[in-house]
């Protein structure tokens, strides 16, 4: 049945706002220093120093400026730490490009709903429009990463140049979007899936062509020591098949975390990533394990909603929303489901703080460059980690 807001119920609203003389102090407060900073919690800001007894040695902290990039940036932390474990290429000083593998990255999910279209029996302009802009953005997880890298190994920053500010995401993935788009409607003009396929080669060059004018164009070379690599030489060269050792781990059910928002489909190269479902103190005991083994975590997580960039603190309570704007707190499940924790963020945990065997706190790298007051290193608390984080990975050994 449907309703009306009536007039009469507008007065009702208006009298019964202004007899809690609360509202009207937060009305202020929000207007004067916008609702982020009305509503921190200034006493638990407090209760946290940046100090820990376990921490992984030290790596550059990378700035990912407008790129959308963090998954790939935190993926890299973690293999520079298994290449310093591994190998004795010196870490300090060798970086690695992050925009090789986002130039990938966009290659293979383009060449993914490339046949997606070609296979479709009832190709229609909907059809196209719906597949593009849920395969088409800056998206992906750990195992995304690690596949562009067994496919299409790794090269030095040197050799691809990272991207910098003048570099405009959403521009560019809108008119990406759209080139793909217009490119399609080509195929709905073919009548057989045969056709369509050899039509195929010339749209990928076509993408190609686009992602190396933006991105530069991927080196198929490098060198390194005087040596001549490939970059999959190189990769199997240092890296060798380290990476399988990883798996994801999450402390949500896997039916709620596959039904969730969070729950990244692999949209390209293969579904070989396998998910595990852990305890939350499961979870703990085999963070600290790989640290202790200087190897840092990934993780993915709510982010938008639980960091000060000032205070640089992830923390599910420092901002007191609830309290603020009288919003209903929801335990963890229901929030995944209904996408009030959502997977907008990676980055890697780094260091912890621990005492009589329990995990008190955690050092995070973040990649927003050296902000705050601790150089681009945050505070993770035990309450974010056990609320807000969503995947991490782990060492298989550390599981056991």
């Amino acid at each position: 049945m449907k309703t009306e807001v009536t007039n009469n119920e507008i007065l009702k609203f208006h009298s019964r706002y202004f007899e809690d003389k609360k509202n009207a102090e937060i009305e202020s407060k929000i207007r004067a220093q916008g609702i982020f900073k009305a509503s921190i919690n200034d006493c638990m800001v407090n209760d946290f120093n940046f100090t820990f007894n376990i921490e992984v040695p030290e790596c550059k902290i990378y700035n990912q400026l407008g790129s959308y990039q963090c998954n790939i940036f935190a993926f890299l932390r973690v293999v520079k730490d298994i290449l310093r474990k591994n190998t004795d290429l010196d870490i300090t000083n060798l970086d690695l490009s992050s925009n090789y593998i986002n130039f990938y990255d966009k290659l293979e999910k383009v060449n993914s709903l490339y046949n997606v279209l070609i296979d479709c029996d009832n190709l229609s302009l909907e059809f196209i429009m719906n597949k593009v802009n849920f395969y088409i953005g800056s998206f992906g997880t750990f195992h995304s990463c690690r596949e562009i890298v067994k496919k299409y190994g790794i090269v030095l920053a040197e050799d691809m140049k990272e991207l910098d500010s003048n570099y405009n995401d959403f521009l560019t993935i809108e008119l990406l979007k759209n080139k793909i788009k217009g490119d399609a409607v080509a195929l709905l003009k073919l009548n057989s899936k045969l056709e369509r396929l050899q039509k195929k080669e010339e749209l990928m060059y076509e993408v190609f062509e686009f992602l190396s004018k933006v991105y530069g164009t991927p080196p198929m070379n490098l060198e390194h020591e005087g040596k001549i690599y490939t970059p999959l030489e190189f990769k199997n060269q240092y890296l060798k098949d380290d990476l399988e050792e990883y798996i994801t781990v999450t402390p949500y059910q896997k039916d709620i975390f596959f039904q969730s928002y969070s729950f990244l489909p692999n949209i390209y190269l293969n579904d070989t990533e396998k998910i595990l479902h852990l305890p939350i103190e499961k979870i703990k005991e085999a963070i600290i394990k790989q640290l202790k083994d200087n190897i840092s975590i990934w993780f993915s997580s709510e982010e938008s909603t639980t960091l000060d960039y000032d205070i640089n603190i992830l923390d599910d309570q420092l901002y007191d929303f609830s309290q603020l704007l009288n919003i209903k707190k929801l335990n963890k499940n229901p929030k995944l489901l209904l996408d009030a924790i959502n997977y907008d963020h990676a980055m890697c945990i780094t260091g912890a703080l621990e005492k009589n065997g329990n995990l008190i706190q955690l050092k995070v790298d973040n990649s927003f460059g050296k902000h705050g007051e601790f150089h681009g290193h945050l505070i993770m608390t035990n309450s974010f980690l056990e609320h807000c984080v969503i995947t991490l990975i782990i060492h298989k050994s550390y599981l056991e």
